[in-house]
């Protein structure tokens, strides 16, 4: 099982990187991740039960939490953003004809481009994607879904938020994915153990985990339960990305 990152620390030893992902307002979710608890971790992605896929239930401890990108937005701090798919491939693809400048010349063979071959910064950004944002594959290899993250860093990073490809879709979308494979034992899928301590924000991964209380559970629920500021600017969002599709 590949370790994922406790917190940002190793990734503010590149301050090139900590500002360009500022610009694209991921810092907040990757800031917020604080260390995580294996066992809890699979324990809660064991029990997501998917109903489509932008939305997901989990029964944990008594509490049952609707998963949706909404919901991933405003815990994670990061914009909602416009649908998308890492198994779109034919957008992938196009992506990655389109990422690079003519003098620009990446290596590529029958399993990809290497990711060392691409100009800097760009191989170490998409490093800093699998390890915060999709958590799977090979290092050194550069797939289609990471060159659309990529191409939008590099040529549309100042676009409106209701513009751009959304994470919480995306990490929506792969948590289904790790649970419902947990679920049919296919072994080594559990990954963002750094993302479920969010959803249980703010109490540590202890209290989480001996929470049996009823007190406990209407507390946590009161605490997951967006506010009215909060929601309407989500609610805001959404409409403009409608309108916009």
């Amino acid at each position: 099982m590949r370790k994922e990152p406790l917190n940002s620390t190793k990734l503010h030893e590149h301050p090139e990187m900590v500002a360009l992902f500022t610009r694209a307002n991921w810092m907040p979710f990757f800031e917020r991740i604080h260390g995580y608890d294996e066992e809890v971790a699979e324990e809660f992605l064991m029990s997501l039960r998917p109903h489509s896929k932008t939305h997901a239930t989990v029964s944990f401890k008594g509490l049952i939490i609707e998963l949706t990108p909404k919901f991933i937005s405003r815990i994670t701090g990061l914009p909602l953003g416009l649908p998308w798919s890492k198994e779109e491939k034919p957008l992938g693809l196009v992506a990655k004809n389109t990422f690079f400048q003519p003098d620009e010349h990446p290596v590529e063979d029958k399993n990809g481009i290497r990711r060392t071959s691409i100009p800097y910064p760009w191989g170490e950004v998409r490093y800093q994607i699998m390890k915060y944002i999709s958590c799977e594959g090979r290092y050194s290899i550069i797939y289609g879904y990471h060159f659309r993250l990529l191409h939008e860093l590099r040529y549309g990073i100042d676009l409106h938020a209701s513009r751009k490809l959304s994470l919480p879709y995306f990490l929506l979308e792969s948590l289904i994915e790790c649970g419902t494979k947990l679920n049919a034992g296919v072994p080594d899928q559990l990954v963002h153990h750094g993302l479920t301590p969010h959803i249980h924000h703010p109490y540590s991964w202890e209290i989480f985990k001996n929470m049996t209380r009823e007190d406990d559970i209407k507390t946590l629920t009161d605490d997951l339960s967006p506010s009215g500021s909060e929601e309407e600017k989500k609610e805001e969002l959404e409409k403009e990305i409608h309108e916009e599709a």
